[in-house]
């Protein structure tokens, strides 16, 4: 019987070994691939969802204000006025503590209320330039309110304008409690606060006394937003993150998050609508926001700042800025005398 040289067996034992050696290479590449994607899908969604700052104990004025810029000057103004502001707190829907500023309008018998709502991550007050700039085109009352997971509110996690679009109801309560069944409530929301709205807007049986909603920047699909977030890491495919993300929401809140998505269901908002984009934002971007503006079917008005970046547009043009919300304002309540409600 004829047998094969040592040398011979020695290579075919080094050349499987190499086989397997490489493959075994490969599914530990493969294998701490799929760790870091699962990885980072989780450290995403926690980026997305979970609140961006720990509750504050105390309701304290910042020690250091930029007065620099608008929303600064903004935050400035309400903290010299602050005595003037009440604090005050409701219950939500799913028993959440919600927050707001509240400050009455000067005229007792004045039945306007402007609700503003800031955008994610952001201080309330930093809205407050906008509550300046309202209260100088129109008599009203002022409601600041703090999203869920933001500011004096209650809330471990933020949903992107799903549960924060639901919450709104109970500011439209407070509203009616203090002025009664005849009161006209704008609403003004920048970022994802303009996304509540409109998702708000969009509801069946939606609070009737709102005369008009002026949304700076809103993010159209949280979808979209994170396509935008995920594509600046190169080595994650974003469908698949998408896809994980979608799953990890869906087992942990109850509810696709393609259901935040207040572009497709646009038309079904029947009051007037003013949108504010900027040309350079990259976080919100103009095609998503030209979506939302498409499927309109209401009174509407949609103003590009061409140089602005996200959330951007009054600091950049505040002049325009000023003109087109006194337009909008005057539109609506040419609106409500033709109705009958002014």
């Amino acid at each position: 019987m004829q047998t094969l040289p040592a040398t011979v067996n020695l290579e075919m034992n080094t050349g499987a070994l190499v086989v397997l050696l490489a493959v075994l290479v490969m599914v530990l590449v493969a294998a701490g691939a799929f760790a870091y994607f699962l990885i980072y899908c989780e450290r995403l969604y926690k980026r997305i969802y979970s609140r961006p700052k720990p509750q504050p104990q105390v309701d304290r004025a910042p020690t250091q204000l930029d007065r620099t810029t608008i929303t600064g000057r903004g935050r400035n103004w309400f903290y010299s006025f602050r005595r003037e502001w009440i604090n005050v707190r409701m219950g939500a829907f799913d028993g959440t503590w919600l927050s707001a500023y509240y400050r009455p309008s000067t005229e007792p018998g004045c039945r306007n209320m402007v609700i503003l709502v800031h955008a994610y991550d952001e201080e309330p007050t930093e809205v407050a330039a906008y509550a300046k700039l309202l209260m100088k085109k129109i008599q009203c009352h002022v409601l600041i309110t703090h999203m869920r997971g933001h500011g004096m509110s209650g809330g471990k996690s933020f949903t992107w304008g799903l549960r924060e679009s639901v919450d709104l109801d109970c500011w439209f309560e407070f509203t009616k409690r203090r002025l009664g069944p005849y009161c006209r409530i704008y609403i003004f929301g920048r970022g994802v606060g303009a996304t509540a709205a409109l998702l708000a807007a969009q509801q069946k049986g939606f609070c009737p006394e709102v005369c008009g909603i002026i949304a700076d920047s809103p993010v159209d699909t949280l979808p979209n937003f994170l396509k935008n977030v995920i594509s600046r890491d190169k080595f994650i495919n974003t469908d698949a993150a998408i896809y994980r993300l979608r799953m990890l929401t869906k087992n942990r809140f109850g509810f696709d998050m393609n259901v935040c998505d207040c572009a497709v269901h646009a038309g079904r908002i029947r009051v007037p609508v003013l949108i504010f984009a900027g040309g350079e934002d990259d976080e919100t971007l103009p095609r998503g926001i030209n979506d939302i503006y498409d499927n309109l079917r209401c009174r509407k008005r949609m103003v590009v700042i061409n140089d602005a970046r996200h959330l951007m547009c009054y600091e950049n043009s505040q002049a325009l800025y000023e003109r087109e919300v006194q337009k909008f304002i005057e539109s609506c309540l040419i609106r409500l005398v033709k109705l009958g409600r002014l």
